[in-house]
């Protein structure tokens, strides 16, 4: 099986794919257990979702979460994942309790201390007993951990490999692209509809009550705002400091109000934009609970394939999201607010994860092809049609 065969797994690390694969075979030999693929027909007490990866997939796993929940209101419904779902997700509707820990594949770190809280934290869930546990990345990874878990029923695909750990694989549905339709189409199996693919956070009072301070402190309340985040999870999504220069330059002249938001990491890629430009720029820096709210006074967000693209589209916030490595149809948010800049058909692509020497040495030339004037000519039509405007909650 290859990425050729699947269009949606032309997202993954190809390395890995096959890593998964032949781990995958050797295990059948020595393990000979029976899957299911015939539906799931109990009603379940106990579901855990599984999503161990960046913030953006765990935005794609809610309109998982908001079906499941639909389906099976009387279930406690459970989410495993990294340490920052608590700042998006904590006190949302769809999820009644979430259990988080440094998973190493996610964050990219296997140190002693990750995996040992990893650990403990499949130890605690094991006393759950889950009836139902479901891999919402597609992750031979995620697989194996709900083996470890010991829910009586393990949902998800093995195109990645995982067969042996899991109980219950549906056939992977053909011609699909989009990652969060490929991960949500594994409900069909439980006689769940994936048609809602919006994504929904809990603006919480008190970052509410926290930007509401921000903006006074930076006398920018009622003005018309706009974030600009200029990092991704990657280098090779990144574009050159000197065009978000001339981004928010223009956004001065054109009396808009930009503001740098700045995510952990960021700070030498903002100290270089800050020293650059010809204006003092306001920068925004705080937990992801206060980001949501942020980005739900803002009047349009600029970034690139980010958890900047995913947060605006849950609160409606308009956004022009920058697309290099991975085409938009890939991860791009679904809904008319969120416009994507992508100049493609490049050989390479889609190339994230995947090892290519192409564009060592800080060159991105896919994200080269995007021009400031595209950016721009994205603005005016934002501004042309109104679609920006003061639609927060602190406009007075």
């Amino acid at each position: 099986m290859n990425a050729q065969n699947i269009p949606f797994l032309k997202a993954y690390n190809q390395k890995k794919l096959r890593a998964g694969f032949l781990v995958d075979r050797i295990l059948r030999v020595f393990c000979s257990g029976k899957n299911k693929s015939c539906g799931y027909h109990e009603t379940p007490k106990k579901i855990l979702v599984v999503q161990t990866h960046l913030i953006g997939d765990v935005m794609m796993a809610i309109p998982m979460l908001k079906a499941l929940k639909k389906k099976y209101p009387g279930a406690a419904l459970h989410l495993l994942a990294n340490d920052f779902a608590c700042g998006l997700l904590d006190g949302a509707w769809y999820v009644d309790v979430i259990h988080t820990a440094p998973i190493p594949w996610g964050i990219r770190s296997y140190s002693i201390g990750n995996i040992w809280r990893l650990f403990f934290t499949i130890a605690r869930l094991r006393k759950e007993r889950f009836d139902l546990a479901i891999d919402a990345q597609i992750d031979f990874r995620n697989a194996f951990l709900l083996f470890l878990v010991g829910a009586k029923r393990r949902l998800g695909y093995d195109i990645v490999g995982g067969r042996t750990f899991l109980t219950d694989i549906p056939e992977f549905p053909g011609g699909i692209v989009h990652l969060l339709e490929g991960r949500l189409s594994v409900l069909q199996y439980l006689g769940i509809g994936t048609d809602d693919k919006k994504y929904e956070l809990p603006v919480r009072q008190n970052a509410r009550r926290w930007v509401e301070a921000f903006l006074l402190e930076k006398g920018i309340v009622g003005r018309d705002i706009v974030a600009v985040h200029p990092s991704a999870s990657v280098p090779e999504k990144l574009w050159r400091s000197e065009r978000f220069v001339a981004i928010i330059d223009y956004l001065y002249d054109k009396g808009l109000c930009p503001v740098l938001v700045e995510g952990p990491g960021d700070g030498v890629l903002v100290d270089e934009i800050c020293f650059k430009g010809k204006n003092d720029v306001i920068r925004f820096k705080t937990n992801l609970s206060n980001a949501t709210a942020f980005f739900a006074a803002c009047s349009l967000v600029i970034c690139l394939d980010s958890m900047a693209a995913h947060l605006a589209a849950a609160v409606g916030t308009p956004a022009i999201v920058l697309y290099g490595p991975q085409p938009p149809e890939i991860a791009k948010p679904f809904g008319k607010n969120v416009i994507a800049i992508w100049k493609g058909n490049m050989d390479c692509q889609p190339c994230v994860y995947n090892g290519c020497k192409q564009c060592r040495g800080g060159i991105n030339e896919c994200m080269d092809r995007i021009e400031v004037d595209d950016v721009i000519s994205k603005i005016g039509e934002f501004v042309a049609t109104g679609s920006i405007k003061t639609k927060g909650f602190l406009h007075v």
